[in-house]
């Protein structure tokens, strides 16, 4: 597995090519890159900060997919179109960074609305995004959001017995914030986990970095390697949590110590 981080976490006090290039210089080995507004939706945004990650390897890209996704389950042919084009334009800015996963939240609602499942409207929908994605060499990581429509691990198994090309990424704050273990999504994933992003909260649901909080990291990690996930681990925090640097490194040499005490714990158990 490896430690990474989102540009995200700098929304608002950075552009993300400058997140990007503040992100080379920490000791992370991937990133994802938050993509922000359509002008950001190019190859040439993306060969540019493309080049500001330096050494750090994009792994997945991550639009702001309110301005677009819902569109893509419209009933006018026209507002289909043209979601469908700003996700291809997406695609190739995330095959332009290197990216191999498209960070997919979905048809979404207020946070305050219940939405109801309806798996065959995203199967319609995702066949075609899975074909356009890996026609770039890339693939969907439909992400649980408890806001949208993948919110439990029931959902994901049934997403992922309909439709073998789909993939998926793990937000454990999200997993939290729908009442449910981020362990069992893990087992619902499994092998089609290709992304996790991870935050931490306290006692009372605020969040903070990972570390600051009451997550039991070790358990979770030692839980992906048992399952052989050997994907990103993103850190994807609020710009409000990160209060100063020297918290933020803390936070990522202690996610490594402890990745790496879960893989070896695991490791020893299977030899």
């Amino acid at each position: 597995m490896r430690i990474g981080l989102s540009t995200s976490g700098f929304y608002g006090r950075f552009e993300t090519e400058e997140a990007a290039e503040y992100i080379a210089a920490l000791p992370v080995d991937c990133a994802e890159a938050f993509l922000q507004t359509p002008s950001e939706y190019t190859r040439e945004f993306a060969a540019k900060t493309r080049r500001r990650f330096g050494p750090v390897a994009c792994a997945s890209v991550h639009p702001m997919g309110i301005q677009f996704e819902n569109s893509m389950m419209s009933r006018s042919r026209r507002q289909r179109q043209d979601a469908f084009d700003l996700f291809c334009r997406v695609l190739d800015a995330g095959k332009t960074l290197g990216a191999k996963t498209y960070v997919y939240h979905g048809r979404s609602t207020s946070q305050l609305s219940p939405l109801p499942w309806d798996l065959q409207k995203n199967l319609d929908v995702l066949g075609p995004m899975c074909e356009l994605a890996a026609q770039r060499g890339m693939v969907i990581g439909w992400e649980n959001v408890f806001w949208c429509q993948l919110t439990t691990p029931g959902r994901v198994r049934e997403a992922a017995a309909a439709l073998e090309a789909v993939r998926f990424t793990l937000d454990i704050k999200q997993a939290m914030r729908a009442g449910c273990d981020p362990i069992d999504f893990v087992a619902a994933m499994g092998g089609r986990l290709v992304n996790v992003h991870i935050c931490d909260w306290r006692e009372d649901g605020g969040l903070c970095l990972p570390g600051e909080g009451r997550f039991d990291f070790g358990a979770f990690f030692a839980a992906l390697a048992q399952t052989g996930y050997d994907g990103p681990v993103i850190i994807e925090p609020y710009l409000r949590l990160i209060h100063s640097e020297e918290a933020l490194l803390e936070s990522i040499h202690l996610m490594r110590a402890l990745l790496e005490k879960g893989e070896k714990r695991e490791g020893g158990k299977r030899a």
